[in-house]
């Protein structure tokens, strides 16, 4: 599957089907080779959603959807020691996995919480849940109530900036894309590199 880059995200999802969302989505979550965090792809669900493409509740619901499945699968894979769960986390941050275990071992179900927030460490909420045996529901309530969340946020970003761009540029097509699609290059960079941070360092850690 051809995996874009940022650049091309909004007109690539635009020719997707409710279901080629979720596949693409899952894939991407399962195999994270995708250079793009899951935020810009969901501002970008949410700016296309607001050009009539897809309805914005479904396509969030989907979006939702597929990353409590990942997650889900992620929690499993962990719990029974599966070795490619254990090849991610080898490859991950060793500075950001020790901080996000120590949270983990201070409050399991608050720290999945947190850490559905952080760009590219959410994915060690459902890998250290599992690896520290709490329990399903526990786990389950924690990432979904915060996917609900970031969900919403995310695609009501990309919605609410379509419909701004669109009443400043209506005969202006081409330059509102390319300004949604530098926007989102720099909310990326920026909000990833500062919650990074932020969580190594312990200064965005919750209860400190």
């Amino acid at each position: 599957m051809h995996i874009p880059h940022v650049g091309e995200i909004p007109g690539y999802i635009q020719h997707l089907s409710y279901t080629g969302i979720f596949l693409w989505f899952l894939l991407t979550q399962l195999i994270i080779i995708m250079p793009i965090p899951e935020e810009v792809v969901l501002i970008s669900i949410g700016y296309v959603s607001a050009t009539g493409v897809w309805n914005p509740f479904i396509a969030a619901a989907i979006s939702f959807a597929t990353l409590i499945l990942s997650d889900g699968i992620f929690y499993f894979l962990s719990r029974s020691g599966n070795r490619y769960v254990a090849r991610l986390v080898m490859r991950s941050e060793s500075g950001a996995f020790a901080k996000a275990e120590a949270q983990m071992k201070r409050n399991m179900p608050r720290a999945v919480f947190v850490l559905t927030f952080i760009p590219r460490l959410r994915f060690f909420g459902p890998v250290l849940a599992g690896m520290l045996k709490l329990k399903w529901h526990a786990f389950f309530l924690a990432d979904a109530s915060a996917l609900v969340i970031h969900v919403s946020v995310y695609t009501f970003i990309g919605f609410f900036f379509h419909r701004s761009l669109a009443g400043l540029f209506k005969n202006l097509a081409i330059l509102q894309h390319m300004l949604f699609i530098a926007a989102i290059i720099v909310i990326g960079v920026i909000v990833g590199i500062v919650a990074r941070r932020r969580w190594i360092s312990g200064r965005g850690s919750a209860g400190e």
